[in-house]
């Protein structure tokens, strides 16, 4: 069998522990526009978790709300039974061991889970490898999508009909739109960049670009035995995930987004500014 397609054991190898709470909260997603969001800890997308290759990880969800909720990640690389959860559940343990490195999504997993992803229920899980990264301005960004027009006072409501026929209103970067064209991301000339990107959907595809930059290296699912060189673009699936490796040189500002056009005017958008040492 391939020694790629699983952990070393390694001195390194840890117990980590994650503790999320589910909580119904309204949240700010930009242009004066709120979201009465299905959260993880009142965050969208929810708290990164993040271990290495070959650690042992144990996620304890606590769900004090009236609806059911769960948690699922292919990164356990356990039987889906473990993750449904079942009605009334308040307090669930999901144990497993991650084997394999890369960047990965984690949402609920209670049915239908098109409305909970839709509603805010994600997050990214960074499972690094065994030896680690090399040196790196490492940055994270999780894509989701939001469904339903905004009221009078800006309140936007899930629309179940727009997210089963795949037709979502605004399309964001960390739970708001245009988070980094206000707040671009800073980057310095020559530096590495390491970018973890999830696409969470539920629904679109993303092509994931920065221009003016071609990738030095992308590794699709964000597994290092994964790679690929010279690219300007590379799609990534809804509930996938890649790692994006660039460098620029000279600075300025670098616009990132979705390149299907329509997606950075409903909000997937933004900037890297690059300055001199």
């Amino acid at each position: 069998m391939s020694a790629a397609l699983f952990a070393p054991k390694s001195a390194g190898a840890a117990s980590k522990r994650f503790d999320l709470t589910v909580m119904d909260k309204r949240i700010d997603i930009g242009l004066g526009m709120s979201y009465d969001a299905w959260t993880y800890d009142g965050t969208v997308p929810g708290p990164m978790i993040r271990v290495r290759q070959g650690d042992q990880v144990t996620i304890h969800l606590v769900n004090p709300t009236a609806m059911q909720h769960g948690l699922d990640t292919s990164a356990a690389e356990i039987a889906p039974r473990h993750f449904l959860p079942s009605p009334g559940d308040k307090d669930l343990t999901y144990s497993f061991r991650a084997n394999i490195s890369g960047a990965f999504l984690y949402h609920c997993s209670a049915p239908p889970m098109l409305v909970h992803v839709a509603n805010g229920m994600y997050g990214m899980m960074i499972v690094d490898p065994a030896r680690g990264w090399p040196p790196a301005r490492e940055v994270m960004i999780v894509q989701g999508e939001y469904y339903g027009a905004p009221d009078g006072k800006g309140l936007v409501a899930g629309d179940s009909r727009k997210e089963t026929a795949e037709r979502p209103d605004f399309v964001v970067f960390d739970g708001a739109l245009n988070r980094y064209v206000d707040h671009p991301i800073a980057i310095k000339v020559g530096q590495p960049v390491r970018v973890f990107f999830v696409n969470a959907g539920p629904n679109l595809t993303s092509t994931f670009e920065v221009s003016g930059v071609i990738f030095s290296t992308v590794y699709p699912g964000g597994n290092p035995v994964n790679v690929l060189h010279g690219i300007p673009s590379f799609q990534v699936g809804p509930g996938e995930g890649a790692v994006f490796e660039f460098r620029v040189r000279e600075p300025g500002d670098y616009s990132f987004m979705d390149a299907a056009l329509a997606r950075p005017l409903e909000g997937a958008a933004g900037i890297f500014r690059a300055v001199r040492h």
